[in-house]
């Protein structure tokens, strides 16, 4: 009976897909195949969620908007006060009044010691408004408890104190040092207030808050407090308005801030008890389940008995008492506590790595000495409290008069941070699990204890998948998008698969900081690398007679970084290998566990050894090899633990018997990926009903070589990554791996083994699964149309960030900051005549070297030589106002003026007209705002986003989006283009093969003259309807 095999490439913007028919558990021909791209979800160059700078510049608009909010309220409201003109109320341009009534900084002042007009003092609250200090995290913690005299006096202690607990911490630190030295300065200056302090002061950049002599101007909040209240004693005698709820109001307007609530609908559900919400993690029990996971896990190497140990009953309870009194757990910590060696070799212990304590319980016990003191019901009930008493007021008073706390302590109590986020688990699965960890299982064994266990649920099979789940890595939810795509358009087309069978890219999950170390460890096989062949070549030049290549193979520099590692010494006989005779007979690279037991090629599994020894050891594992010979076996062990910890898994492979090889079932493990994207990719998979297995994808380069299948594509062995169609390469290459598959390489591993003792992969030899598969693959990528997913959404700018201004006779103009980066061609195109000599003559005064002359340390100045000049005013370019409207748009001001022009952003689609009558073609390049504006009936009904009706003298020939597919007439037949960019400038269309994956290949691009709209339509393009399985429609 035959079965269709389902192979599926993976990847972070690709899926490779072939679909298979199998008879008697062997492949034997293609059903279909393709492939799919589309954007990747994160950045390019890291894997940073491409929402992220729209997030921050949101976050940046909305501190805007409230300021503003906050400014007009209290202008209304001084208004109404009589405090401000009427005039106002509707005025689009108030600074010219307000401006009138003098200068903010000198009105505030003389609000210390005189009258004011009322239109003067409601001035001075206006402008207090504007900037009101930075507000320390404390003080947020403080909600409604801000004016609590009690709490006033506690702050004042802790202000004093450095925090460098986190980043954000430590940059809180640094502007409190730089509000310290400004409160100095005021101090020494013998102002009352920051107001009076700056309106002594001379340079405007100091009032506006900016960097000024390499150094930095911050307020904080109470500076304004402070001043607001001075001010308001002095002239409440002479306005009778400032009654003492007009005085609350104001400074609620002024200081109120917005609390951070965490919306209820965001906690996820319980992953074992579905219908409830997952737990706080600063919560007892959620603290208690995580450290006690890590102290039943660990194990550590024990020398003596050459095994890894598991903790025993008395052990775990010094660690959970070391854990109940630390936030960070350090690996010397732990055996100082359990008396252990220094060089002992944790299972857990990853570099810097460190566990986390009872960070909830260590946090209160600092700041409460009475927590030790409580039995533990209570701690439960009085951290409860801490944690879910939201109203910071009610929670002081609870502390104080329940709990019998200290005023000062309470108040420190109330203001506690706790860690923020959620455990995947509610309270009541965690408390059901809790037991069973406490008596040392490990989490598995404890959800099955607790009830929870393993059980695979009896499913009706679906035709075809429901939406994804709901997942926070960006990369992985687009994935499993477009994979549902792939598979309902499969089943529909073919019918469901009877096996699915995945490899899934490594970048799959990576998050930025993982990208990052593997990024680092990239570079560091790059260096190692890059050493080995140095070295090689020394050796082959000064040892003739090696007969060594004159360029080292893979091979070869992984023998290198071997011995590196192995500090030059055979891993068996301890004995020093030169590097002379690295390269030669003498040495041979060993698998630690047999290839043919384990079909592990990975360098983890190997050494380099000397030849002898390798015989001696034969196919056996280095401790059924030598530990019959004690004292060989001793030094052995003695030198594995000494290896770099970044080993460990090498070295617990010496330790590792034929029984435990044959008990770990390693084709198992080949075909069983353990990643969380793959138990992901299972579970939504699962509803199908076939068969589903992820695998770790080790042998599929080695298979793609082995069945001479990168050729297909390029020139040489090497796998062709320029071209989209090697996911289909590897999705059938895939589709072909099952166990079945590994057994037969297994049986040929044991072949050579008995005559061969320096075996690898590459030695193994094993046939395609049908004699006819290359040439089949070389048909399928031939005649496969690759899926890209086309750009039709309204996403991406609707304009360009940074806007500019237009002088009639000038053209565009823009501000220019004075810094290092100015170039010397944009000093002449400076609008002021009298500023560009300026600058110019700094200029040369600095030799023309804009570095030197526009450093930090360096002032531009004014004729008069003392005012500053910072920033100027360059021409862009020359335009008419008519030319600028048809390239940009304008920005209204209230009153309605256009005050800037912006660049339209990414242009969503071109309409291509041809005239019924002259039969000339023009096209219509569609920016992503009028796209909108269609959508959304801006400036007139809603309408179709693309027009069809361009009046009776057109007819629309087609309309092009990117990523969209079209069929060029080509001497020797139609070849499919994709869609790569729209550039209504140069009014072309880029055209690239649908196959090509880079940009830097213009031969895989039509010509500049038959890529404008009149060259395609002259050209007899076709415009090409696909799905996601590449099938033209």
């Amino acid at each position: 009976m035959s079965r269709k095999i389902l192979g599926l490439d993976l990847g972070s913007n690709s899926i490779g897909w072939a679909l298979l028919e199998e008879e008697g558990e062997r492949p034997i021909e293609f059903i279909a195949s393709g492939v799919r791209i589309f954007n990747r979800a994160v950045e390019d160059k890291t894997p940073t969620p491409k929402n992220v700078k729209r997030r921050e510049r949101r976050l940046a608009r909305r501190v805007v908007q409230r300021r503003a909010r906050r400014k007009q309220r209290l202008l209304a409201y001084l208004i109404k006060l009589n405090l401000l003109p009427a005039t106002l109320a509707g005025d689009h341009t108030p600074e010219k009044t307000l401006n009138g009534l003098g200068d903010p900084y000198v009105l505030r002042a003389k609000a210390l010691d005189h009258p004011l007009t009322p239109h003067e003092l409601g001035r001075v609250f206006l402008h207090l408004v504007q900037r009101r200090g930075f507000l320390s995290n404390r003080k947020t913690l403080l909600g409604d408890m801000a004016d609590d005299p009690d709490v006033q006096a506690v702050l004042e202690e802790l202000e004093g104190e450095e925090d460098a607990s986190s980043e954000r911490a430590k940059e809180e630190t640094a502007f409190k040092k730089d509000i310290s030295v400004l409160r100095d300065a005021i101090s020494e200056s013998g102002s009352r207030t920051l107001g009076e302090y700056l309106a002594g002061r001379s340079h405007h950049d100091l009032k506006r808050n900016r960097t000024h002599d390499g150094g930095h101007l911050r307020t904080d909040r109470q500076m304004y407090h402070e001043e607001l209240a001075a001010i308001f004693q002095v002239q409440e005698s002479d306005h009778p308005v400032l009654t003492e709820k007009v005085k609350s109001e104001i400074e609620e307007i002024i200081f109120r801030q917005r609390p951070l609530k965490l919306r209820a609908d965001r906690v996820g559900k319980c992953s074992l008890e579905k219908k409830n919400v997952r737990a706080r993690m600063a919560r007892l029990e959620v603290q208690r389940f995580r450290y006690l996971q890590d102290i039943n896990n660990l194990q550590y190497f024990d020398p003596y008995t050459d095994s890894n140990k598991s903790l025993t009953d008395e052990d775990r309870e010094k660690l959970t008492e070391l854990f109940e009194s630390k936030a960070v757990v350090s690996f010397p910590q732990i055996r100082k506590t359990l008396g252990l060696d220094r060089k002992t070799d944790f299972n857990l212990d990853y570099g810097t790595k460190k566990l986390k304590g009872n960070i909830t319980s260590v946090a209160i016990r600092d700041l409460w000495k009475g927590w030790d003191d409580l039995t533990e019901e209570r701690r439960q009930a009085l951290a409860e409290d801490l944690i879910t008493i939201n109203k910071r007021s009610v929670l002081k008073k609870r502390l104080i008069n329940h709990w019998g706390i200290d005023i000062p302590d309470a108040i420190n109590l109330a203001m506690l941070e706790f860690e923020p986020g959620h455990s995947n688990l509610s309270v009541k699965a965690i408390n059901k699990l809790l037991p069973f960890l406490k008596d040392g299982q490990v989490y598995s064994d404890a959800r099955a204890s607790a009830g929870y266990g393993y059980e695979v649920k009896e499913i009706d099979p679906s035709e075809s998948l429901a939406l994804p789940p709901d997942i926070p890595n960006p990369i992985v939810a687009k994935g499993l998008s477009e994979l549902r795509r792939v598979i309902n358009a499969l089943i529909k087309e073919y019918g469901k698969p009877d096996a699915i069978r995945i490899e899934m890219a490594r970048d799959l999950e990576m998050n930025t900081k993982r990208y990052a170390q593997y990024i680092k460890q990239q570079k560091a096989n790059t260096v190692a690398n890059e050493n080995a062949t140095d070295e090689y070549k020394s050796i082959g030049t000064a040892n003739p007679h090696l007969g060594l290549s004159t360029y080292p193979k893979r091979a070869d520099k992984i023998r290198h970084r071997l011995w590196k590692d192995q500090n030059h010494l055979c891993a068996y006989s301890g004995n020093t290998i030169s590097l002379t005779q690295l390269f030669s007979g003498e040495v041979e690279v060993d698998h630690i566990l047999p290839l043919s037991e384990s079909l592990d090629d990975s360098y983890m599994n190997k050494v380099v050894c000397l030849t002898a020894e390798n015989r001696n050891k034969g196919q056996r594992t280095p401790i059924d090899a030598f530990s019959a010979d004690e004292d060989k076996w001793s030094q052995i062990t003695s030198r594995v633990s000494g290896w770099d910890k970044k080993l460990r898994s090498k070295r617990d492979r010496f330790f590792m018997t034929a029984a435990d090889v044959q008990e770990r079932d390693f084709i198992s493990s080949q075909l069983n990926d353990t990643r969380y994207i793959a138990k992901v990719a299972q579970e939504y998979l699962a509803p199908l009903g076939c068969d589903i297995s992820t695998s770790k994808g080790i042998t599929t380069s080695w298979l793609r070589h082995q069945w001479d299948l990168n050729s297909l594509l390029g020139a040489t062995s090497l796998k062709e990554r320029t071209d989209h169609r090697h996911h289909l390469i590897d999705a059938a290459v895939v589709a072909c791996v099952d166990r079945s598959f590994y057994r037969t390489l297994v049986g040929v591993a044991k072949s050579l083994e008995r005559t061969q003792s320096d075996l690898s992969m590459n030695d193994l030899h094993t046939d395609a699964p049908w004699k006819s598969f290359r040439d089949d693959v070389r048909n399928e990528l031939d005649k496969v149309v690759v899926s890209h997913d086309p750009q039709r959404k309204l996403t991406g700018a609707l304009h360009e960030e940074t806007g500019v201004g237009f002088i009639e006779g000038v053209g565009n103009v823009y501000r220019l900051a004075l810094t290092p980066d100015v170039k010397s061609t944009q000093v002449p195109k400076i609008i002021d005549p009298v500023v560009r000599e300026c600058v110019r003559a700094h200029l040369a005064r600095h030799g023309d070297n804009s570095k030197v002359a526009f450093a930090p340390d360096q002032t531009v100045f004014h004729k008069d030589g003392k005012t500053p000049i910072k920033r100027v005013r360059v021409v862009q370019s020359k335009t008419t106002l008519k030319k600028l409207q048809k390239s940009k748009f304008g920005v209204k001001d209230k009153s309605g003026e256009v005050f800037k022009w912006h660049a339209y952003g990414n242009i969503h689609h071109v309409e291509i007209l041809r005239h019924k009558d002259a039969g000339s073609v023009s096209g219509v390049f569609v920016t992503m705002m009028e796209a909108a504006h269609r959508v959304n009936g801006i400036g007139g009904p809603k309408r179709s986003i693309v027009q069809k009706d361009h009046g009776k003298d057109y007819e629309l020939v087609m309309s092009l989006c990117i990523n969209e597919l079209v069929s060029v007439p080509t001497a020797v037949g139609n070849r499919i283009y994709r869609i790569q960019k729209l550039n209504a400038g140069l009014n072309s269309v880029t055209l690239r093969l649908h196959t090509a994956s880079t940009l830097s290949d213009d031969s895989e691009t039509l010509p500049f003259q038959e890529s404008t709209p009149t060259g395609l339509v002259k050209k007899k393009v076709q415009k090409i309807e696909g799905n996601s399985i590449g099938q033209v429609i």
